[in-house]
């Protein structure tokens, strides 16, 4: 009886536990490479292709995970009038997570449908203004399909492609523009509801600053900061203070304009500073985009 005993006890330590690695993190303005930064004119159709990669891991003893993630963003947007840019986002994600114990899932499948609206608040003038406040509003919905095991069982919210939650957000973005120079600041809010997984997404905030200088015609340059925070998930009716976390990244940015309306962009997400309770580290973000201008 004892052996038995001894390696179902040793089987359930090495279960995987939820890592807190957020099913959606990111670092700044995820919708900037179709919405664009400057000021919207009646009729413009955008289309764009952001690619990620990056890495998560949390340090918790047996319980520690290492997550790697790539992500294929296909978006579109379009503004019905000069003051109004509606975007809408689909995400596809592959994601690898081991745990301390060797325990290991890959899954691969669609995120969460991000749906956006941002309204220009203020500016300076109609005709080529310099100045602009607007306000962004969005949704994303528990769009991804659950990812399960080999006899139907739910894999573990770390390798779910999506949070599996109503996830609403609004924020503030503020623009300068000013040839070769601009300056550019957003903040988002994201309030999510209780999902179909056990653990749900707290809230979070998304912060970024960045200026931009046009170096010729087809080459511009960007440096920046991200800054988000996330507040501790809820399980049931508790939070778990283990999910909390803070990062500020080092943002810099390359943009490549073979064509007056073709934008390629390279970037990379550093991490400058993190501050975990449970010993998260979050790893450098690789970035990849193309956008076209209809």
């Amino acid at each position: 009886m004892r052996l038995p005993l001894a390696l179902a006890l040793l089987a359930l330590l090495s279960a995987p536990r939820a890592a807190r690695a957020c099913a959606t993190c990111g670092s700044g303005d995820p919708t900037l490479t179709t919405m664009g930064l400057g000021q919207p004119f009646a009729g413009r159709a955008r289309f764009g292709l952001r690619l990620r990669y990056r890495w998560d891991r949390v340090i918790d003893g047996a319980r520690g995970v290492e997550l790697h993630e790539g992500r294929a963003d296909v978006s579109a947007a379009y503004s019905p009038w000069d003051r109004l840019t509606l975007a809408v986002t689909v995400p596809m994600t592959v994601r690898r997570a081991r745990w301390a114990s060797l325990r290991a899932y890959t899954t691969a499948g669609p995120g969460d449908l991000d749906l956006r609206a941002r309204v220009v608040l203020l500016r300076d003038r109609a005709f080529a203004p310099s100045h602009l406040l607007g306000a962004v509003a969005g949704v994303a919905l528990p769009t991804s399909v659950d990812q399960v095991d080999g006899q139907g069982a739910r894999l573990p919210v770390d390798v779910q492609n999506g949070a599996g939650a109503i996830a609403p957000s609004l924020g503030l973005t503020y623009a300068h523009l000013a040839d070769p120079l601009a300056v550019f600041a957003s903040a988002v809010v994201t309030l999510p509801f209780a999902g179909r997984f056990d653990e749900a997404p707290g809230p979070s905030l998304r912060g970024s600053v960045a200026v931009q200088w046009r170096l010729a015609r087809w080459i511009t340059l960007r440096a920046g900061l991200d800054a988000r925070w996330d507040a501790p998930a809820r399980v049931g009716d508790a939070t778990d203070p283990r999910s909390e976390h803070a990062t500020l990244f080092l943002a810099p940015d390359v943009l490549l304009a073979p064509d007056p309306d073709w934008v390629v962009g390279f970037g990379v997400r550093a991490p400058l500073v993190q501050a975990s309770a449970q010993g998260r580290d979050e790893g450098w973000m690789f970035l990849a985009s193309l956008t076209v201008d209809a």
